[in-house]
């Protein structure tokens, strides 16, 4: 007889989806949405829903031990003790000498339980190894929303169905949160029109009443000419400027010479669009922007989403119902950290490397100490790191000592010494906090773990353990450590919750700011006070791309972006839900594909300075002259070169706070036989 369980969706998504399972005689048969959660309503991505994939398909199931060269994934079996005596004999070597921050523990989102997730982090602390800043996905963006609001706080995305003009800027909801549409399906009942900013015409774009097609990276160029004429035709909120930010003079001066005129030639669109777009958007009852992450991935990134931030400040619709605009809602949840242990130097914190520089950090001969060991758990860098002919050269070193903690054979499984069976959401228990809603979830194991499979919490107990760290918090369960976050956090304990979830929304006066903006002096923030002076002093266009580099532009002519694909989101499928997929496609403009003698179904070469990939040219209008991209992430194994997408992205430093540019690269494009 089947069962029901509640249960959360793990994966890293704004949605945090509430998730219903249903077991049958000890095994996966359905999951669902949950109906009663109020962002998801019964709602989830076709990922998520075939996820018995995963859980029943190839999975890790024993430790292992590499037994042939890097990257073949030639492991033979070994048990548990073994494989954490093998790890323990190698690092405690290491630890001594060059000393602990020669480990590099990596860990990032595939999954994003509150305490599976951090628990790397109770073993850094302890042992002194080396930090890692984690900016793959979220810094650029961040920087830009902080610089304006100072928060990450906003109105609640289901207030999505209340507004009268709904704007997906940068966001592919219909593949990465599904859970939004269904309230802006609500919206356009009542008669929204749905606005979609985009640079290409995606599955979201389709949908929408409106499309957007702009140059990729010139997103505050829109924004700002918006500003314009909000200003100049008297569809701005005045008084709320003078109240609740710090527009002056000068910010008006700086405003009026940026005309629709003069975005026409960043953007790529029409004057004509972008002063009605103007108005569309002065002229709405309560006008929602839900920014994505899309335009953040660009070396101007965080000026992009800062500039497209100060458009509710024009027209005042953050006052309103429905109206305002959300990058995230992380700033709601005040969670203590998991217990942690006594720092082994607390007078010498750790040197912090770099997550998107990775390559660089495994491959700099002149990194004091070098990185001698990795600790790999729910991540993975050689899918998810941009220039990954680097990080496959560090990966590949002899005197590398890699440890990877993880469900299925993934790229960077491949390259391990020690291999360990990893459980997944189903086979463990969580907490669960939100970037994209304002709920707090739990979850229990409703399946025990395959094979020999452990959580990341257990692991690096046992870890510890090896390591000579008996320390409280390495004693402490999955349960009782979530007690303990609770407790501190002065939330109510679980026994108290009724329901699998806690709002955690501030009041809606404080998430529409009525009583002020959360920064320092309580305004909205026109002037950004980036920490680079190189950044421009107002919302602009900072013309810093590669595509306003005359030499990379030259030599590679063609805009190159990796979103993600509607079947995959990100590499926790890879190798998975990508059996069924075409080979890699190249979206290209029909004029482009014409000037290179290109037709649809050609294998092309894709490269620039840092790698080269086959593909297949999928000819098509969705995307606009001079713009190509592939929707990511295919496993190596779908590239001729056996290497993934992420060959052709850059991983030089983004201003102010860093991250990867990862849809700012130049290409060109060639014909193969």
């Amino acid at each position: 007889m089947s069962k029901s369980f509640d249960s959360v969706c793990p994966l890293d998504c704004p949605g945090t989806c509430a998730l219903k399972i249903t077991i049958d005689q000890g095994r996966l048969q359905a999951i669902d949405g949950h109906p009663d959660h109020p962002l998801t309503r019964g709602v989830i991505c076709g990922k998520v829903s075939r996820y018995r994939a995963i859980q029943e398909g190839p999975r890790v199931l024993d430790p292992m031990v590499r037994v042939g060269p890097k990257g073949l994934a030639d492991f033979k079996k070994i048990s548990w003790d073994e494989a954490l005596d093998r790890i323990g004999e190698r690092l405690l070597p290491i630890m001594d000498h060059p000393g602990p921050e020669a480990v590099l523990p990596f860990s990032y989102g595939g999954t994003m339980g509150v305490i599976q997730r951090r628990a790397y982090a109770r073993l850094t602390t302890r042992a002194g190894f080396s930090g890692l800043d984690g900016n793959i996905c979220y810094t650029i963006g961040w920087a830009g929303w902080r610089a304006g609001v100072g928060l990450a706080l906003g109105p609640d995305p289901t207030e999505m169905a209340a507004s009268d003009l709904p704007i997906l800027w940068g966001i592919n909801a219909a593949a990465t949160h599904i859970s939004l549409m269904s309230h802006i399906k609500q919206a356009r009942r009542q008669g929204a029109r749905l606005v979609v900013v985009d640079p290409y015409r995606n599955q979201t774009a389709r949908l929408a009443d409106w499309h957007l097609a702009l140059r990729p990276g010139t997103d505050g160029a829109l924004a700002t000419a918006m500003m314009q004429v909000l200003l100049e035709e008297g569809l701005a909120d005045r008084d709320y400027l003078s109240r609740y930010t710090d527009f002056d003079g000068a910010m008006e001066a700086h405003l009026a010479v940026r005309s629709p005129e003069w975005a026409a030639p960043i953007t790529g669109l029409d004057a004509g669009v972008i002063r009605e777009f103007a108005r569309l958007y002065g002229r709405a009852r309560a006008p929602f922007i839900r920014i994505g992450l899309g335009m953040s991935r660009q070396n101007n990134g965080a000026v992009n989403l800062h500039a497209v931030s100060c458009l509710p400040a024009v027209t005042g619709a953050w006052k309103r119902n429905g109206g305002g605009a959300l990058f995230a809602t992380g700033g709601a949840f005040h969670l203590s950290p998991q217990p942690l242990p006594a720092p082994r130097c607390p007078e010498h914190p750790p040197r912090v490397l770099d997550m998107s520089r990775l390559g660089e950090a495994l491959t700099d001969p002149t990194l004091k100490p070098p990185v001698l060991a990795l600790l790999v758990s729910h991540a993975n860098p050689a899918g998810s790191c941009p220039d990954l002919q680097r990080v496959y050269a560090g990966l590949a070193r002899e005197d590398l000592f890699t440890v990877v903690h993880e469900q299925v054979m993934t790229d960077t499984a491949r390259f391990a010494d020690v291999l360990l069976p990893a459980t997944t959401f189903l086979e463990h228990e969580d907490l669960y906090k939100a970037y994209g809603q304002y709920t707090l979830q739990h979850a229990k194991a409703v399946l025990p773990p395959r094979g020999q499979a452990r959580c990341n919490h257990d692991l690096v107990n046992a870890l510890a353990r090896r390591l000579g760290f008996d320390d409280e918090p390495f004693r402490m369960g999955v349960a009782e450590t979530i007690d303990v976050v609770l407790r501190e956090s002065g939330l109510p304990p679980l026994e108290n919750w009724d329901k699998p979830w806690l709002d955690c929304a501030p009041s809606w006066e404080a998430r529409h700011f009525v009583e002020g903006f959360p920064q320092p002096d309580g305004r909205f923030h026109f002037r950004p006070g980036w920490s680079d002076s190189r950044m421009p002093l107002f919302p602009d266009h900072w013309a810093v791309n590669r595509r306003d580099d005359p030499a990379q532009a030259v030599a590679y002519p063609l805009d190159f972006m990796t979103p993600p694909a509607l079947e995959v989101l990100n590499t926790t499928f890879t190798g998975t839900l990508n059996a069924d997929q075409r080979p890699p496609r190249l979206w290209i403009h029909p004029e482009d594909a014409k000037q290179r003698g290109i037709v649809e179904g050609d294998r092309v070469a894709v490269f620039n300075g840092v790698g080269q990939l086959t593909m297949v040219a999928r000819v098509t209008g969705d995307v606009r002259m001079g713009v190509t991209l592939c929707e990511s992430n295919q496993p190596a194994a779908a590239f001729a070169e056996g290497i993934g997408l992420n060959a052709l992205s850059h991983a030089s430093f983004t201003a102010p706070d860093g991250g990867p540019a990862l849809h700012d690269n130049r290409v060109e494009v060639v014909r193969l036989a």
